[in-house]
């Protein structure tokens, strides 16, 4: 049986573009369940939290980064690099039109 290959770019770059939604799927879980997600979203557009909050989520990618590195799985954390780099263009996007 062969083993899966995860030291992928394509893989990690898919995992770092995930992760971040994921983070703000939580972070919207544990603090604003009671509210439905349109109006959280609504809600966090209009106290101009939405580019802190969104920075923050792309902190995830950190414990994806460090975690190829801890395995010596080096064309991992180019995938990683560059999907942070894609979100790090959104939020400099969202800084300028919004």
């Amino acid at each position: 049986m062969k083993k899966f290959n995860f030291d992928n770019i394509l893989l990690s770059f898919m995992l770092g573009i995930i992760a971040p939604m994921l983070t703000f799927l939580l972070y919207y879980l544990i603090n604003y369940n009671y509210m439905p997600i349109y109006t959280f979203i609504n809600f966090i557009k209009l106290g101009n939290l939405f580019k802190p909050i969104i920075s923050l989520c792309i902190l995830s990618n950190l414990a994806i980064f460090y975690l190829y590195i801890w395995k010596n799985k080096y064309k991992g954390t180019r995938g990683v690099i560059y999907s942070t780099f894609i979100w790090a263009a959104f939020v400099i996007y969202l800084n300028f039109n919004t």
